[in-house]
């Protein structure tokens, strides 16, 4: 059957397939009844030589999300003998393999799995992609990022064939899936705040993000300590800066839908798990991070005091008065369009939201750890 022609449908005149036509199918695919099958065509003639790119794409149950970016990647306006894709299965209790399973064999490009079996963690995972790439550079998706057709070449353009380079892009989220104002936020952050060409390591972040595969290796890949939610990918550019000279430039176009899974609260939720954990992590490691990343306010490695004013800051978060943006936050307005005025304030709530939650994971984690002595 043609793949235009939908269950229960009459056939239609197909439209002229290349790869933008293929996206738009793709990023609709979730209110389509059946699933799309690309042709090969989407991709330039193969070439005989090592792949430039290796995506690594760690997952863990979200086979449905999984099988949307892997559609998308497949209509990328790239040589098939240029990149390569690498799914690190993360012990999925889902259908997660059957869908792994039925992509590799009509993936225009080589799909490898690699599945550890069990549950290892995200830093672990993607450490396993690496091992598994053949590519000059890495380039890290997550498994719900749908990538427009010039992503890849895009990347690589911006690289330049330089090798002490690598690339930072952003995503936003899908606006036919999501209209709730944390996405609003959330799309924001990050490179989205640039306009600059050139990007600081600390905006690292694996959704969407490309780095050195001989640097990778020289600093031994992610930091398996960072076993909890966050920060492991930003721990990482720090020590392909530190160590290697890596040097990051900002991706503007084109920009990845992000198809996010999580409410507010949940959001909220991973920032207190990521203070209890990940965050007093970092500072230990990069204490001298803290302050160009605005965390200062919230934790002190050394445990050696503070400025008054840093101290006053920790005292409202600890406080009750801590709670209350995120309250706010969760009873925003629902409506696009708001007034400007009105968003920006939001965006503000929302910071400090953020910052009041990794404050009460910092805090729960020190309690834990003084009633441990």
């Amino acid at each position: 059957m043609s793949p235009w022609v939908w269950p229960g449908k009459s056939r239609a005149s197909p439209p002229t397939w290349n790869a933008s036509t293929a996206y738009s199918v793709i990023s609709s695919i979730g209110r389509i009844p059946c699933p799309v099958r690309f042709p090969s065509r989407v991709c330039r003639p193969a070439m005989n030589r090592v792949p430039l790119l290796s995506v690594v794409i760690p997952t863990y149950c979200k086979a449905d999300l999984l099988r949307r970016t892997l559609h998308a990647l497949a209509c990328q306006e790239m040589e098939k003998g240029a990149w390569e894709v690498i799914v690190v299965d993360d012990g999925s209790p889902d259908h997660t393999r059957e869908v792994l399973a039925e992509m590799e064999a009509d993936f225009p490009v080589p799909l490898r799995v690699v599945a550890p079996g069990n549950n290892v963690g995200r830093a672990r995972a993607r450490n396993l992609g690496v091992e598994e790439a053949s590519g000059t550079w890495v380039l890290f998706l997550d498994d719900d990022i749908l990538a427009p057709p010039g992503l890849l070449a895009a990347h690589l353009e911006l690289l330049a064939g330089n090798d002490k380079l690598g690339t930072i892009g952003y995503a936003v989220s899908d606006p036919d899936l999501v209209d709730a104002p944390h996405f609003r936020y959330l799309d924001t952050r990050g490179v989205a705040r640039l306009n600059s060409s050139t990007a600081p390591a600390r905006f690292f972040v694996t959704q969407n993000a490309v780095a050195p595969r001989w640097a990778l290796k020289e600093i031994g890949g992610f930091d398996e300590e960072f076993s909890a939610y966050g920060f492991e990918d930003m721990e990482l550019a720090f020590r392909l800066e530190d160590h290697c000279g890596i040097s990051f430039r900002a991706l503007h176009q084109p920009v990845p839908r992000h198809i996010h899974h999580h409410s507010l609260a949940q959001y909220l939720d991973k920032k207190v798990e990521c203070g209890r954990h990940s965050l007093p992590q970092l500072a230990r490691t990069h204490p001298q991070r803290l302050q160009q990343m605005r965390l200062h306010w919230i934790v002190d490695p050394d445990e050696t005091g503070c400025p008054v004013r840093t101290a006053l800051v920790r005292r409202i978060l600890d406080s009750g008065l801590g709670t209350w943006p995120a309250w706010l936050a969760g009873h925003w307005p629902t409506r696009r369009g708001s007034d400007p005025s009105l968003e920006k304030l939001y965006l503000m709530v929302m910071n400090l939201a953020v910052l009041s939650c990794l404050r009460r994971g910092v805090t729960q984690s020190s309690s834990r750890q003084q009633a441990a002595i």
